[in-house]
């Protein structure tokens, strides 16, 4: 069911990346050795760093060659997925100052990776995939820290004894200098890996990205000791034997907060009020950005910590003056941005461009374009975490999670030439009897009409519900909620008030009940609220659904790959005694088969080839057999054959099935 939580973190790798830091001892003191951390999120080892130093030469000059490989084990919404971060620097042994840079970064099917070179007062950038270069100009007073030691602030903190002091620090994450302000917090002694050191503790405040860092640095050698940041992240020195006791560890935690009020029918909020304490990271907060078109904000933002009440009322946008398709936005040096490609908004790809152009072919207008790449996103791009990352490589995968999705549509629209971004904040979901997560979503502009929200992962493919709060535009690798507390004050869906309780009347009567799944023993309710049917998954989801369709399938309003069916207990009447769970589960087709054979009749040539299941990282092979078609199902370990077509949209019933893509639940009669 991870294709219905839609509402998730534009980008995990943060939770890495913000752990182990960017930092920098007295360089010439540095001796060839390996140092191992820990990387703990809610308290659970589920990651380690190792970081080797040694020594190289380059160009006929000795330099300090420095590696670190980040690893951790994680889950989010169900997915499970390992992460994987390679850094290396080469560093000047007098200056400390890194003159090369790169990154690995492989998280599930997806690759990222970048190179820096540093030539005097500039800096080089070059991000894969697509070789994407950028030129950063650099002031005389940069810093480059590195991810292990700091003699800055051993000068500037232990022999100067400064209480505070900021720097321009160059941030290879985002390949720009960024101002971040250190403070002495303390001193202490730690007992790290069976040694004792003395410690000297700083916080770090990135006055850009709001990323708020506690370090312990060796007063000695200038050393990271630990760190801890948002979201209960944690590193710490530690002994080899870290890498042999990591254990996977869920981040929903970090991602979601509970409000303990159940919404099925999401999609029909329009009207809501939240208290919420949250403290994002990824941009500097303001006043001014958190008060928008269908927002409101009432409280205060003290160091990005944001306290206080929104208001959420999002009309929709029914295209009136809309632009010409294709537009000429020249002449608005306003968006002049949101029309250039990106390294994660490819928007020049041939590809992208060539589907683009496709999809909104014959469109009256610009509104009508949007609209187009919007649909065809939210249908064709499946819900998968990790995702594809870049626009292309979800393109590629047709999966992705919420940023993902967003970034497509982004490249799309721009690779026609509509402005669009993505955004992000939090969105109310059905899940975990009604939470708060982190999202992604996307605005697309319109001229006279100014910027549009429009949600592709949620089905909301020309609109975004009131449940949305939107923090602001997406700009860094360290985006993240990190919500501490979220009350719902006030909501309205469709026919549902807050507080209001519906009764079963008319054709839903006969469904209204409780069911018992066989084998979990868990209970479903099946209710009205809003006006329509819903299901209680206790624990996990809320879903609001559709009447049945002329085949009697009730599918669910958040996503239709998921639909219920009823039976009663006598063919076509009497009492309904069981209801039935069907996922649909998308299979892109990665490959043909490997050779022809022409014993193969024509009709069934189109499906064999190898199908990938980017969730479960799992190729799938369509095969000719006894007849027809069957499936080799790596986890299940079997092959299953393939029955006549479905009716709808030409797919084939029991192609491939995933796990318990159908469960069956009797009723408490």
């Amino acid at each position: 069911m991870n294709n219905l939580k839609n509402k998730s973190l534009i980008c995990l790798l943060a939770l890495l990346i913000s752990v182990s830091g960017s930092y920098q001892t007295k360089a010439a003191q540095l001796e060839p050795q390996t140092l191992y951390y820990g990387v703990e999120i809610n308290g659970v080892l589920c990651g380690y760093s190792e970081v080797s130093v040694s020594t190289m030469v380059k160009d006929g000059k000795d330099m300090i060659l420095l590696k670190d490989r980040i690893f951790a084990m994680l889950s989010a919404l169900g997915s499970k997925f390992n992460t994987e971060v390679k850094l290396t620097y080469h560093i000047d042994p007098v200056t400390g100052k890194f003159s090369y840079h790169d990154s690995d970064i492989k998280q599930g099917p997806t690759q990222l990776g970048s190179k820096i070179f540093i030539n005097g007062d500039t800096a080089r950038f070059i991000g894969t995939p697509g070789n994407r270069e950028t030129t950063v100009e650099l002031p005389p007073d940069a810093v480059f820290e590195n991810v292990l030691f700091f003699p800055h602030l051993i000068k500037d903190f232990v022999e100067r004894k400064l209480p505070e002091k900021s720097y321009e620090i160059f941030e290879v994450r985002e390949a720009e200098v960024q101002k971040s302000t250190y403070t002495k917090v303390a001193t202490e002694k730690l007992e790290l890996a069976g040694k004792s050191y003395n410690a000297i503790v700083l916080d770090r405040l990135n006055s850009k990205t709001g990323l708020n860092v506690k370090m312990w640095i060796d007063v000695e050698n200038g050393y990271i000791l630990k760190s801890t940041a948002p979201g209960n992240r944690m590193s710490y020195l530690a002994d080899p034997s870290v890498v042999n006791r990591i254990k996977m560890a869920d981040v929903d935690d970090t991602l979601f907060v509970k409000v303990d009020v159940a919404i099925a029918d999401v999609q029909a909020i329009s009207y809501m009020k939240v208290k919420a304490t949250v403290q994002p990271t990824g941009l500097w907060v303001t006043q001014e950005g958190l008060n928008v078109p269908g927002q409101s904000f009432t409280g205060t933002i003290n160091n990005n910590l944001i306290e206080g009440v929104f208001e959420i009322e999002h009309k929709r946008y029914d295209g009136s003056d809309a632009p010409p398709f294709p537009a000429d936005f020249s002449k608005d040096e306003s968006v002049k941005k949101y029309l250039e490609a990106e390294d994660l908004i490819q928007s020049d790809d041939p590809v992208l461009i060539e589907k683009a152009q496709e999809i909104t072919n014959g469109s009256k207008d610009s509104w009508e374009a949007a609209c187009r790449l919007s649909k065809w996103v939210s249908e064709n791009i499946s819900y998968a975490i990790p995702g594809g990352m870049t626009a292309r490589n979800t393109y590629d995968l047709k999966a992705g999670e919420c940023g993902a999705h967003s970034i497509l549509l982004a490249a799309f629209c721009r690779a026609v030439g509509i402005p669009a971004r993505v955004v992000w904040g939090c969105m109310y979901v059905p899940n975990f009897g009604g939470a708060f997560g982190q999202h992604g979503w996307s605005e697309i502009y319109m001229g006279k009409a100014g910027w549009i929200t429009v949600d592709s992962t949620a089905s909301e493919i020309d609109y975004v519900d009131s449940g949305h709060i939107r923090i602001g535009e997406y700009q860094s690798m360290v985006t993240a909620l990190n919500p501490k507390k979220m009350e719902v004050l006030d909501i309205a869906a469709g026919s549902m008030k807050m507080g209001q309780k519906e009764t079963a009347s008319g054709m839903y009567s006969a469904y209204v009940g409780e069911y018992t799944s066989p084998a979990t023993k868990t209970v479903l309710k099946v209710f009205v609220q809003g006006g329509s049917l819903a299901v209680d998954i206790p624990g996990k989801v809320v879903l609001a659904l559709n009447d049945p369709d002329q085949e009697g399938l009730w599918y669910c309003k958040l996503s239709n790959s998921l639909y219920f069916t009823f039976k009663r207990k006598y063919l076509g009447f009497g009492k309904v005694v069981e209801m039935h769970l069907h996922q649909i589960i998308p299979v892109p087709r990665k490959s043909g088969p490997q050779s022809a054979n022409n014993n193969v009749p024509e009709k069934f040539r189109p499906y064999l080839g190898k199908y990938s299941l980017a969730a479960l990282q799992t190729e799938f092979t369509v095969l000719y057999k006894d007849g027809g078609l069957a499936v080799n199902d790596p986890l299940a370990k079997r092959s299953l054959n393939c029955n006549c077509p479905m009716k709808k949209e030409g797919g084939w019933m029991n192609l491939i099935k995933i796990q318990s893509s159908s469960i069956w639940i009797t009723r408490e009669m």
